[in-house]
């Protein structure tokens, strides 16, 4: 079912949008509407609490109004479009092969202790407690939740592979929600898991839904990239994500140079000096302890004792998934790379605070003295000379410290595991391994795919029989994209200072018939021949048609400003002339077309769009 499709391109290549041969088509989807009789409350002022472009124009031109903190009303405009792209994101799952299912919202907030998550997401979560005391939460993600399912139905391999997914309200209890329906405490999602009993064939739908993604973002007039990322809190081996740059993005990206290789900061490599830890030398013994009540971060440091925080060392105590403690040493102006560290150690996160009082002090750590734990030690640290660090007591640091003071001081000092690598995130202007500038760039996630493997099947016992009648641990893998994301998405990148820009695919309307002169005769009787249209309605064209008594420049402001593809204008004098005026949004291109082929030029112009 996949023949005919281009080609898997590499991680981080460009996308362009290619997938514009076919729109939506909703059951309940209308053939006209008359402006009189819709609501498209537009306002004319921009709103002072929205910061970025798309949250402006959702607000102006009548798409959504905020109820509260994060949570919108979406009006009749704002919903076709969000309706468009939902049904699009429906149309490629299904084309996937995935399985419609509609979960609960409300989950039991035992299923997340079971699974480990609920300490985690647990303040990201909403809690309450029904009548009866029992605690709930209401979902954010469901993971646990189809999982739940799957292991009280699925009993054999014959049964895989089978993937679910469903469209529906998610819930977060953002610290602070912002940017429109970028960010918000309540938004619309597709969520899609799938079961297998080998890594070949969760493989096999990882590429598919990858494929199917391309096509959504595509269809929806998208220009996206796809690239590598941090599983982070949903676990697994493997993850990508599809981003969208803009300048109203919350993920920051790297671009190698000018090229399209695009990797998420998080992961981003730099080139390596080749640096090495020396076998031998004699301690400098220069350092001085000082007393730094009250400043434990790196800044404050840096200001009490008048240096720079290049000029600190970062020494954080992390532990594993086997619950050994390890130290890593970066840069007082850079930080860890987890990531980076999960990959030589499993599991890896900071150590609680209990453990590191142990070894140290907290907030006051120092590679001096600590014992019983190897040292990962990021280049750019062995570079440094009479630099600061913590002195492993409670307000106290050395400064003037040097490397032979850390490494030669004792034979359990020598002795000491230690390894030189890229353990810090990347800075811009940092060289990539091929020797090119790394440029940031801030993107909108709009989509995330997930290898869990048995993330979440081993803790909640998801198993199954395989072929030789024995139990085995489901493999799984997770598919999200934001629905909502997708509107503010498109309307980010095509807007213009006009107003909204829409792709045609996901646009409320693709057509948009501005009668200059509502009472006129000629006007109302064309009018009606493109409302009656069998060739539009067969094309499943959506026609908007502004019928209000308002002047022309109030309907070709707020015209531009809902961005609806294509504009029929229809004046007098032109009409008089037996003509019609087409205008294309995007590109303001504008041409007179005879009134008798008026039909036939909508066709031909929107496919060509």
């Amino acid at each position: 079912c996949f023949a005919g499709r281009p080609p898997f391109r590499h991680c981080g290549e460009r996308e362009e949008n290619v997938y514009f041969d076919s729109e939506p088509r909703t059951p309940d989807s209308e053939l006209k509407m008359r402006w009189t009789q819709y609501f498209i409350p537009t306002v004319k002022e921009t709103p002072q609490e929205a910061q970025i472009k798309s949250h402006r124009l959702m607000l102006r031109a009548g798409l959504v109004r905020k109820l509260a903190s994060g949570a919108y009303s979406y009006l009749p405009l704002g919903l076709r479009a969000l309706k468009k792209a939902e049904a699009i994101v429906r149309e490629e799952m299904d084309r996937a092969g995935a399985l419609e299912v509609l979960l609960p919202a409300i989950h039991p907030v035992e299923i997340w202790r079971e699974s480990g998550r609920l300490e985690v997401l647990g303040e990201d979560m909403i809690h309450f407690k029904d009548r009866h005391g029992k605690e709930n939460v209401l979902g954010p993600t469901h993971e646990e939740v189809i999982t739940d399912l799957v292991r009280r139905e699925i009993r054999s391999y014959k049964q895989l592979p089978v993937t679910f997914y469903q469209i529906q309200t998610k819930f977060r209890d953002e610290l602070r929600p912002r940017s429109g329906v970028i960010r918000s405490r309540e938004f619309l999602m597709k969520d899609a898991y799938s079961f297998h009993d080998s890594d070949k064939s969760l493989d096999e739908t990882y590429q598919a839904m990858k494929e199917a993604y391309r096509r959504i973002f595509s269809r929806c007039g998208l220009d996206f990239y796809v690239v590598q990322a941090d599983p982070g809190a949903m676990g697994g081996s493997g993850s990508q994500e599809f981003v969208l740059f803009s300048d109203a993005g919350e993920d920051w990206m790297a671009q190698v140079g000018d090229s399209d290789t695009v990797v998420s900061v998080e992961m981003a490599s730099r080139k390596l000096k080749s640096s090495t830890i020396p076998n031998d030398g004699t301690p400098v013994r220069r350092y001085r302890k000082v007393h730094t009540p009250g400043h434990s971060s790196a800044e404050s440091v840096a200001t009490t004792l008048k240096t720079q925080t290049s000029n600190l060392i970062k020494t954080m105590i992390y532990q594993n998934s086997n619950n050994e403690i390890f130290a890593v040493l970066v840069r007082g102006d850079h930080e860890v790379s987890e990531f980076k560290i999960k990959t030589t150690e499993p599991g890896a996160h900071l150590a609680p605070r209990e453990i590191i009082d142990q070894k140290s002090a907290f907030g006051f750590t120092g590679p001096l003295g600590l014992k019983d734990m190897k040292f990962y030690i990021d280049e750019d640290v062995l570079e440094m000379k009479d630099f600061v660090v913590g002195a492993n007591e409670a307000e106290q640091h050395f400064v003037g410290m040097n490397w032979e003071d850390i490494l030669f001081t004792s034979r359990s000092e020598r002795d000491r595991v230690k390894i030189v690598g890229d353990f810090r995130q990347a800075v811009e202007g940092d060289l990539s391994p091929e020797g090119k500038p790394l440029k940031f760039r801030t993107a909108i996630e709009l989509g995330h795919i997930f290898k869990l493997n048995l993330r979440y099947s081993v803790p909640l016992k998801a198993q199954y029989l395989n072929v030789e009648g024995k139990l085995n641990p489901l493999i799984m893998g997770c598919y999200g994209i934001g629905v909502n994301r997708i509107l503010a998405a498109a309307i980010e990148q095509h807007a213009d200072d006009k107003g909204i820009v829409w792709p045609r695919s996901i646009s409320p309307f693709q057509a948009h018939v501005v009668m200059l002169d509502p009472e006129d005769a000629q006007s109302r009787r064309i009018v009606e021949e493109i409302e009656g249209s069998g060739e539009l309605k067969a094309a499943g064209v959506d026609i908007l048609v502004d019928d209000r008594k308002e002047t022309a420049g109030v309907k070709f402001n707020d015209a531009d400003l809902i961005g609806i593809p294509l504009r029929v204008i229809l004046g007098q004098r032109n009409l008089k002339l037996g003509k019609a005026e087409l205008k294309i949004r995007k590109t303001a291109e504008t041409r007179l077309v005879d009134t008798p082929v008026l039909v036939p030029a909508i066709l031909e112009t929107l496919n060509k769009l």
